[in-house]
């Protein structure tokens, strides 16, 4: 349990914690275990709201002390394939196990959506091999246009440049001929 911040709260000094979390996942459900040692059943509250949250709460007294107390809140987002209304509870050796049943509908639904993606990558597959040229594909192909045009320019400014220098000579003189000075 790591401590995070302390707060007074009327005649109370809250210690708030982060209780330590495991999320195991199992066909057709969802269990989240938190480590909740010292903590009493009563002390603690689970809800989820019609917003699709699920709300953990607890908060017991530090070291049997009346004005310090131990708290933490939890607010998780429930995914939309899990049954909120069969959601249950149960606190056993310091661990509340909050089990999440899913829809089953939700796991049919899955398989359908994998088999319409696999047909739908099946037809962008063959929409791809018809706008290729040489099994390139058309994004690659525009890419390669574009580079043989800029090598292409390019050409012509140094075709351009040799022809000039050739016909018009160099400015600087001629670079073959160099003058040797005797020191």
């Amino acid at each position: 349990m790591e401590t995070i911040a302390a707060a007074v709260t009327g005649h109370r000094l809250y210690e708030d914690f982060e209780p330590f979390c495991k999320w195991i996942t199992q066909e057709g459900q969802e269990t989240l275990e938190i480590d909740l040692k010292g903590f009493k059943k009563e002390e603690l509250k689970v809800q989820t709201n019609n917003k699709g949250f699920l709300t953990i709460y607890g908060e017991k007294p530090l070291d049997g002390a009346s004005s310090k107390w131990n708290r933490f809140q939890k607010e998780i987002k429930l995914s939309k394939d899990i049954r909120a209304n069969e959601i249950s509870a149960m606190f056993s050796h310091g661990i509340l196990s909050i089990i999440m049943p899913k829809m089953v509908k939700a796991a049919a639904k899955e398989n359908i959506k994998e088999a319409g993606f696999e047909a739908t990558q099946h037809a962008k597959d063959e929409a791809i091999e018809k706008h290729s040229i040489l099994g390139v594909k058309t994004r690659k192909r525009r890419a390669i246009e574009v580079a043989f045009g800029v090598v292409a320019v390019m050409a012509v400014v140094v075709a351009i440049g040799t022809y000039y220098v050739t016909q018009f000579g160099n400015r600087y003189g001629d670079v073959s001929k160099v003058n040797v000075v005797n020191i």
